[in-house]
């Protein structure tokens, strides 16, 4: 059993195993919650492997990564967004989709580092109008992050703004398991339904479109032009950057954790 995220962008990942005589055969069933359910998941012992937050790798030692896929981007991300009614120098404070463990992450660091403030957080659920009425700002992540009406407001695209302030892409998920019980076969199975869902991308967006009540060409310019799903060399220093960027502006107690990506040899 496995779990992954239950927005647009997880959609070329995890749909061979729904869709598929040889996806479903695989005898691999795939929960649906958000990163930080799956997280708890994990850590449970519930799933063997989980699409989840990069954040969590750091903030959880005993991981490791399962090789050659992601979400991620190469600048911005258009889903993970953050909505101010001031200018982000002069906003002090955040609400919180509390959903992403990377996202919240991503957004202290860049505020920190590319705005040299610190504004205060709270929790909210994932309403921006109702955020707005009771912080200066607002984070959302996934499909609302991407459809959320930003008219009159700062908006901070963290992917874009990583890349600015790095010149990395930022991977805001991995695959994570216990190296224990994680197999080859798992992880040649995720390779299998990636490469096959990269072949879906307009079945995928029409689908969704309709799912979300929004324009086709919206989710089939975020799938095909925006999201990136490989994870090569550049994504791994993008994520080392990322743990000793948590670091400095103290979101992690101890030193970021050198990167275990798994063997997919049995």
């Amino acid at each position: 059993m496995i779990g992954s995220v239950p927005y647009l962008n997880e959609k070329p990942l995890t749909r061979w195993f729904e869709h598929t005589e040889e996806g479903r055969a695989s005898g691999i069933k795939v929960i649906y919650a958000v990163p930080s359910q799956l997280a708890a998941m994990l850590a449970a012992g519930e799933i063997h492997a989980a699409l989840v937050s990069s954040f969590e790798y750091f903030r959880t030692p005993g991981y490791g990564i399962l090789p050659g896929v992601s979400i991620s981007s190469q600048d911005e991300i258009l889903a993970v967004r953050a909505f101010s009614q001031l200018p982000w120098k002069l906003t002090t404070s955040v609400a919180l989709d509390t959903s992403s463990l990377t996202s919240v992450a991503l957004l202290k660091i860049l505020l920190a580092e590319q705005y040299n403030i610190h504004p205060s957080y709270l929790h909210h659920a994932p309403d921006l109008p109702a955020m707005l009425q009771v912080a200066d700002a607002g984070l959302l992540i996934g499909d609302k992050g991407m459809l959320a009406n930003n008219e009159g407001l700062h908006t901070l695209d963290l992917g874009a703004a990583w890349r600015k302030l790095t010149g990395l892409p930022f991977v805001f998920a991995v695959w994570l398991g216990d190296p224990d019980r994680v197999t080859p076969e798992l992880i040649k199975a995720l390779k299998t339904a990636k490469a096959w869902g990269l072949t879906q991308l307009d079945a995928i967006a029409k689908e969704q479109a309709e799912y979300l009540n929004c324009p086709e060409s919206l989710c089939r310019r975020y799938l095909t032009e925006i999201m990136d799903y490989d994870l090569g060399e550049d994504h791994l220093t993008a994520l080392e950057e990322f743990g000793v960027r948590a670091r400095r502006v103290g979101l992690l107690d101890h030193p970021p954790l050198p990167l275990h990506v798994l063997s997919s040899r049995a």
